[in-house]
């Protein structure tokens, strides 16, 4: 769980110096990375979120 949240609080640092780095510049390549990293972060939420759900079907 603790990886989870170490990731969940990469994502966010990387998020806010990206989105601060778009209006700094202006430059598109930050706003596509911050792309990936949400994909990269919705990807990873549901990924664990089945695994958790599957973890407590099997339990019952």
């Amino acid at each position: 769980m603790i990886i989870i949240r170490l990731l969940f609080v990469l994502a966010c640092i990387a998020l806010a110096l990206s989105g601060a780095l778009y209006f700094l510049t202006g430059d598109k390549r930050y706003l596509r990375f911050v792309w990936k990293v949400l994909k990269f972060g919705v990807i990873l939420i549901v990924v664990f979120g089945a695994l958790i759900v599957a973890e407590r079907l099997v339990l019952i």
